[in-house]
């Protein structure tokens, strides 16, 4: 039988046209709507796109960071996550632009409840940004192919 550490798992979602701006994702068992603020001509009924890549992060962070604390034997009561993505829209709407359609940057804070001493919170930290999925896909190259049918 393999090992964990020998499987590739693929993830796979599906996505329906709900309105112009809205889709409707599945996800395992789970639906999820994605839209456009209305500024950004969406109807604002769910987070959009650019949203969600943030969400998936902080859900990452947060998962990894109790699997790490558990691994260290690091005591975590608490884990606040706040994230910030700063994206220039020009390119979106189509409009002349030398910035890239995606973030620009993005900054994590993450504000640990513990009791571990700095040396031990900072290797966490470092643990985490190391291992997080989400965080390898956003600050390395990951080979996407986009095609018909």
């Amino acid at each position: 039988m393999e090992t964990l550490q020998d499987q590739i798992i693929d993830f796979n979602v599906a996505s329906t046209t709900k309105s112009n701006s809205v889709a409707e994702i599945k996800v395992r068992q789970f639906n999820v709507l994605i839209d456009e603020p209305s500024q950004l001509g969406g109807t604002d009924q769910a987070p959009n796109p650019v949203e969600y890549i943030l969400t998936g992060l902080a859900g990452c962070m947060h998962i990894l960071g109790f699997k790490v604390a558990q691994e260290l034997e690091m005591e975590l009561t608490d884990l606040k996550i706040n994230i910030t993505g700063q994206l220039n829209p020009m390119k979106l709407f189509g409009m002349p632009t030398e910035d890239r359609a995606g973030y620009q940057g993005i900054s994590i804070s993450l504000q640990p409840e513990t009791n571990a001493d700095a040396q031990t919170v900072e290797q966490w930290k470092s643990i985490m940004a190391e291992r997080s999925p989400v965080l390898d896909n956003l600050s390395r190259e990951t080979p996407v192919e986009v095609k018909l049918g």
